[in-house]
């Protein structure tokens, strides 16, 4: 599972800013869309068909011995269904200056960098979730939750469950079909 941001150039980054040395880029041609993942560089580009898309609003927790720990505050943004897993890419409607995103960490950077990678590079949050990492999904009274089983954040040699909300049901059931354990 990546956590974390893509900016204006497809670059991925990890929840506390470090470049990953992946590119990821949605893209609409022919009436079709896929999800592209690729090194860094550009080389290797390997797509995945969207099988269904929908803008929903999604949050993040990851389990901590039975508890939830918030991880993503809810966030506007659009959700793709494709043949590698599902992909949420953040879009919200606005940004608050003092507190621009939307993970529940503490962004490590200058306060200048950080306008720069939002506002002028138009950088945003991204969950990417591998079909194989997700052990099931059901529908809730007002949304969707889809369990992950992944690598830490904090600890990366130690699986552990993150819980991805996506809501309103509605929009968000279409993300569903063909997942593990759909309800």
């Amino acid at each position: 599972m990546i956590l974390g941001y893509v900016d204006s150039s497809d670059r991925l980054y990890d929840l506390g800013f470090a470049t990953l040395k992946m590119r990821m880029r949605v893209v609409s041609e022919g009436g079709s869309t896929s999800v592209r993942f690729s090194r860094a560089s550009g080389e290797g580009e390997v797509p995945y068909p969207v099988l269904a898309e929908a803008d929903v609003t999604a949050s993040l927790a990851m389990d901590h011995d039975g508890h939830a720990v918030p991880l993503l505050r809810p966030v506007e943004g659009r959700g793709y269904l494709h043949d590698g897993g599902l992909l949420f890419v953040a879009a919200p409607r606005k940004r608050d200056p003092e507190e621009p995103g939307f993970y529940l960490v503490n962004v490590r950077a200058m306060p200048s960098a950080v306008h720069f990678f939002f506002e002028d590079q138009g950088g945003t949050e991204i969950v990417s979730v591998p079909r194989d990492e997700i052990l099931r999904s059901e529908s809730r009274a007002r949304s969707v939750a889809v369990t992950v089983s992944a690598e830490s954040v904090a600890l990366p040699k130690e699986k552990i469950a993150y819980v991805l909300e996506l809501e309103p049901v509605a929009r968000a059931a279409g993300l569903l079909r063909s997942l593990p354990m759909s309800r």
